[in-house]
């Protein structure tokens, strides 16, 4: 889909984009490349901004959807004990917050879940109103990182995951699974992907028997760790003939390295490939889109875009670092997004190799793929980067074991089929004594604000007794 394009929403995709509108606490997932980055940008412009807090967790997803991490927003030190211990402060900034959206859900750890959970919950009492939680992402696609064997341990079985808390099923959720495909318009590749995504082995032979036997020339490689990335990227770039030139980073503001979307120093020869980080606002280039160095200057390079004759002038790009803060407006005080810092680089990284980790919501038009299944979802977030798998090549075929789907997410998603199903339209059907008829129907009469604050009076009813 190009930039700019207008595409028309599915059935599910115009479902989820009217659940959110509505007020109603929602989890939008689904398969790689079937539109929840699109809902979530189209919902965010349409909700009220001085209301709408939009956050991930992880500073390059933050940055993707101009929101903010996770940890900003709850005003967390990254070294807080967040598994033992539970939040006593609310951030002023929740004050006018009544909507809260939270992308790539299936990257926030359960405990850092947990904490948000609560603290909006508190939010809630402190300042006397309902908050909406919307989150969007894929639990088939990466999980969590665990860093230490420690936490491997104790997250074990399924602990990692926000949906298998407390927390997650006291918000109720209303599921919204996409299904329709938009970035894979083969419909074979399509069914291919999602077999691999259930952790089904039935499409290996077909995966590894119809993607182009050759190496394909200057495009991106996927590999699993970041030190085979960096090994590539030097490899290539040191092979080729003439000087290098070093673009270093423009810092202002509070900016963490979490938040830096490419490198501080990026190290360049004409012919080297690099990859784009950025979506240019002339349409010129996007995030993940591929280009050869033509030319070095100063305050400037010169590339050829992938798959065309076409040199564009590439100037540094200018990120904005956002956060929430309480303003007084009006004599009234307001919730508003303030931009804290600035990071200037060049919008490019070398991009003759990638993690698979750092390519989770790009599309290349094609890649050159290690494949591997040491953690669940891998292989599938590798072979979804592509729309074609002619322009899939495998470095070593795909082995059964690779494919490697958690069987806790497995079962959610089962359940949540079952459960999207059953309240499709949210035509349930549900008896009620004729001695309730009259509470219900003063209840239909309640806007979305007042059915809340009825929701939150009940779950605190039922947790005191």
């Amino acid at each position: 889909m190009q930039k700019g394009y207008i595409m028309e929403l599915t059935t599910e995709q115009q479902k989820a984009k009217n659940l959110i509108l509505n007020g109603t606490n929602v989890f939008l997932t689904g398969d790689a490349g079937t539109g929840k980055s699109y809902i979530l940008k189209q919902v965010i412009n349409t909700l009220p901004p001085d209301d709408t807090v939009v956050c991930a967790p992880t500073g390059v997803a933050a940055v993707n959807i101009h929101g903010i991490t996770i940890h900003r927003l709850l005003e967390l030190n990254p070294d807080k004990d967040i598994i033992n211990l539970h939040p006593e402060h609310v951030p002023n900034k929740l004050e006018k917050a009544k909507t809260v959206i939270v992308d790539e859900i299936s990257m926030c750890r359960s405990d850092l879940f947990i904490w948000l959970s609560e603290t909006l919950k508190l939010a809630e009492i402190k300042f006397k109103h309902p908050i909406q939680l919307v989150v969007v992402g894929d639990f088939y696609q990466l999980p969590p990182v665990l860093a230490t064997p420690a936490e491997k341990e104790y997250f074990a079985n399924g602990k990692v995951y926000a949906f298998n808390t407390a927390e997650w099923k006291s918000w109720h959720f209303q599921p919204v699974v996409l299904h329709q495909v938009i970035r894979q318009t083969n419909a074979e590749f399509s069914k291919a992907l999602n077999s691999i995504r259930k952790g089904n082995t039935k499409y290996i032979h077909y995966l590894n028997s119809k993607s182009t036997k050759n190496r394909i020339n200057n495009a991106i490689t996927l590999v699993s760790t970041n030190k085979e990335a960096n090994a590539i990227n030097l490899k290539k770039v040191s092979s080729l003939e003439g000087g290098c030139k070093i673009y270093n980073s423009q810092i202002s503001g509070q900016i963490n390295d979490q938040d830096k979307p490419t490198p501080d120093k990026i190290k360049l020869k004409v012919g080297a490939l690099v990859v784009f980080t950025a979506n240019a606002s002339d349409n010129t280039y996007s995030n993940g889109t591929l280009a050869t160095v033509t030319q070095l200057s100063a305050d400037y390079i010169k590339v050829k875009i992938e798959n065309s004759s076409e040199e564009i002038t590439v100037f540094p790009f200018t990120w904005t670092i956002y956060d929430y803060r309480l303003i007084k407006e009006d004599n009234q005080r307001k919730l508003k997004k303030i931009q804290i810092g600035e990071y200037q680089q060049l919008p490019v990284k070398l991009g003759y190799a990638i993690t698979i980790h750092k390519s989770q919501g790009q599309t290349y038009s094609a890649a050159n793929i290690a494949p591997a299944g040491w953690l669940p979802g891998l292989l599938y977030v590798a072979l979804s980067r592509v729309k074609d798998i002619k322009q899939l090549h495998l470095l070593h075929k795909i082995e059964p074991n690779m494919v490697n789907a958690d069987p806790t997410v497995r079962n959610f998603y089962q359940h949540l089929e079952w459960l999207s199903k059953k309240n499709y339209d949210n035509s349930i059907t549900m008896k009620i004594p004729m001695m309730l008829k009259k509470e219900i129907q003063e209840i239909n009469n309640l806007d979305t604000a007042q059915i809340r604050k009825l929701q939150l009076f009940i779950r605190d009813l039922i947790n005191t007794n």
